[in-house]
């Protein structure tokens, strides 16, 4: 199923992979630092290449950055997940590219003339006015400011590197081509309107009571509830103290000065109002600085709330009740003041966080170092991984703190929760086992999923096959469907509304691609019958145009500029496939010409945090106490690198 897909998604996950995955060309061309050229730091190498070395700072750089590319406010990913993907591994092999792409271009000793080298250096965005000019001024401000303290050799080596690197990649790259008629076909999809009536071929699933009951006893512990959990914790909040400017400002409007005056003067979100705005009605899910906003009344003023890296104030001046809905409006004027840690601020509270899981886990307790700090030991729960609120814990600390505790392995262990309020620094302190529940408490999971099963069987795929050839060779408009094959009780549907090859049909109920939908109308008139045509879970429909609208004169102008954007994509697309092929090319032929390949795997695995494991198994082994884990994923990757 899954190669079925990728196959006939080609292009949406090449799409996808160039984007979002594709190896980033700043590994290959070997960009310099634009803002801060740096001497570079000696140390060891994770491997070499001939005699290119691999820089354990560099490698430590790459992969601190794959962690911040990979993580989100919620939830961030540690070194551990990224080596049971793969991704440490492609890390390394990407540098390992490198430095055979730095073989084969220092073969062509190509040079660039230091007066190149400076105005490429003055091109730096430092260096540049805001209209795009270069403001010599800076240039000679930084110049000055730099003497003595940078090794201009050290730059221009760098600079002729990156230029060698980067002209080298473009001639490599330079064959790349396409189809361009494709992509004018794409692109007139994309702003041709159709409408369609669609009826899905699916013939249903019987299913006997004692065969579900099989299924559901062979696959009971995909259906287990998940744990539950009370944890104890000490948490060290990341929100910044409140900014002297917001204490002025709240003091100010609680004494009767004028509060439009007040946010003219003091927020960092300027109005055209003084802060207003507008009518507000409550929302599902308001964020907790909103909620205050709604329960004021009028004339009150809320003390500064913090949220989102800023702080809020607001004033309430109306309300009312929304005539057709019933529910309460109100009119308030804001001052808003950015506020946040440093990431000094933030490594410190790291640090400390890291301290207290040290001291608790050889300890056996948390108690004391908390009475030490002056925190206090609270017991957060009962939850679950799938809680949707936790009293005590903030709706974007949630996520990451319950699933931090999901496998019981570590259960005795205090851990480090890097959330985005707080740092936890927490232990469970009791764990309920989720209990099966019965089949039918789950009989709807459990129908669903032994269906898709059925769906999968060549029995099954087989009838589909009969009755989509039966309607191929007798319908002629899609309404004769449900006369066709009565006993199917297929119901045809209308979209709503016409829709082009870029408006996807999900709110419609269709999980089907809707360029194939046009594909399969392409050359056919109004009225024709088209399909069968999978959707995304191979389910098949039919499909009849109803209408057609063709690009307008007025819809030109947007076809070009999405016409040079998909030029764009299909050629780094090409690019990409061309440097793939290179770098096997390469690799293949470092081994058939011997080029010593070495890799330092003791130091990787150190860097990595696997020495600590293995010291931790061994230490258990001989019965002695092991070394808890006191450093944070980034903290190790900032060991040598700084922040």
């Amino acid at each position: 199923m899954i190669q079925e897909l990728m196959r006939k998604h080609r292009r949406a996950i090449l799409i996808f992979v160039v984007i979002v995955i594709a190896v980033p060309f700043v590994l290959f061309f070997g960009m310099p630092g634009r803002n801060s050229p740096t001497v570079q730091i000696k140390d060891n190498p994770v491997a070499t290449v001939s005699k290119l070395p691999v820089l354990e700072s560099e490698f430590r750089r790459n992969l601190n950055a794959l962690i911040q590319q990979r993580s989100t406010p919620d939830k961030p990913v540690t070194i551990e997940e990224l080596e049971k993907s793969g991704e440490t591994d492609r890390l390394l092999q990407q540098m390992i590219d490198s430095n055979l792409i730095t073989l084969e271009e220092q073969k062509r000793g190509f040079q660039v003339d230091r007066n190149l080298l400076v105005e490429q250096m003055q091109k730096w965005q430092q260096f540049r006015t805001e209209d795009g000019k270069f403001d010599r001024e800076a240039w000679n401000a930084w110049v000055d400011a730099n003497k003595g303290k940078i090794n201009w050799n050290e730059i221009y080596n760098e600079l002729q590197n990156s230029i060698s690197r980067q002209v080298f990649i473009n001639t490599l790259l330079a064959p790349a081509r396409f189809d361009s008629t494709a992509i004018e076909k794409r692109v007139k999809n994309n702003f041709t309107r159709i409408h369609i009536k669609y009826a899905k071929i699916s013939p249903p699933v019987e299913i006997k009571d004692e065969e579900l009951s099989k299924y559901f006893e062979e696959h009971k512990e995909v259906y287990r509830n998940p744990d539950t959990l009370v944890i104890e914790a000490v948490k060290l909040s990341l929100q910044p103290p409140v900014p002297d400017k917001v204490k002025e400002a709240y003091e100010k409007a609680m004494q009767g000065e004028d509060f439009a005056t007040l946010a003219d003067t003091y927020s960092d979100q300027k109005t055209k109002n003084g802060g207003d705005i507008g009518w507000q009605t409550p929302r599902e899910n308001e964020p907790p600085h909103r909620q205050v906003l709604f329960s004021l009344k009028v004339g009150e003023i809320s003390a500064p709330i913090y949220t989102f890296g800023a702080f809020y104030i607001f004033k309430l001046e109306e309300e009312r009740t929304n005539a057709e809905t019933n529910a309460r409006e109100v009119h308030a004027r804001q001052i808003m003041v950015r506020a946040s840690l440093s990431n000094e601020e933030k490594k410190q509270k790291e640090n400390e966080a890291n301290e207290i899981v040290k001291r608790a886990n050889e300890e056996k307790t948390l108690e004391k170092v908390a009475q030490e700090k002056g925190l206090s030991i609270t017991k957060i729960g009962p939850f679950n991984k799938d809680s949707k609120a936790v009293e005590g814990i903030t709706q974007f600390d949630l996520y990451p703190l319950c699933n931090a505790f999901m496998t019981p392995e570590k259960d005795s262990e205090y851990q480090v929760i890097t959330a985005r309020d707080n740092i936890y620094v927490a232990k469970v302190f009791e764990r309920t086992k989720g209990e099966i529940p019965s089949l039918e408490q789950v009989r709807e999971r459990v129908v669903g999923d032994y269906t898709t099963m059925v769906k999968k069987q060549e029995d099954y795929k087989k009838k589909v096959d009969e009755i989509v050839n039966k309607i191929k060779a007798e319908a002629k408009t899609i309404d004769d469907l449900p006369k066709i094959l009565p006993d199917l009780q297929i119901e045809v549907k209308e979209t709503s509304q016409a829709f082009t090859a870029k408006d996807y049909l999900f709110q419609e109920g269709l999980m089907i691609s809707p360029e194939d939908i046009f594909n399969e109308l392409e050359g056919k008139d109004v009225g024709a019958l088209a399909g069968p045509i999978k959707d995304f879970n191979n389910e098949y429909y039919f499909v009849q145009l109803l209408e057609r609208t063709l690009p307008t004169e007025e819809d030109k102008p947007k076809m070009e500029e999405e016409k040079k954007k998909m030029l764009d994509m299909e050629i780094r697309m090409a690019q990409n496939e061309i440097l793939n092929d290179y770098l096997l090319y390469l690799r293949e032929n470092a081994m058939k010409s011997g080029i010593p390949i070495k890799i330092n795997q003791q130091l990787i695995s150190s860097i990595l945090g696997e020495n600590k494991k293995t010291e931790e198994k061994e230490g258990a082994e001989k019965g002695k106490k092991a070394p808890a884990t006191t450093t944070s994923d980034l903290e190790k990757l900032n060991t040598l690198i700084g922040d």
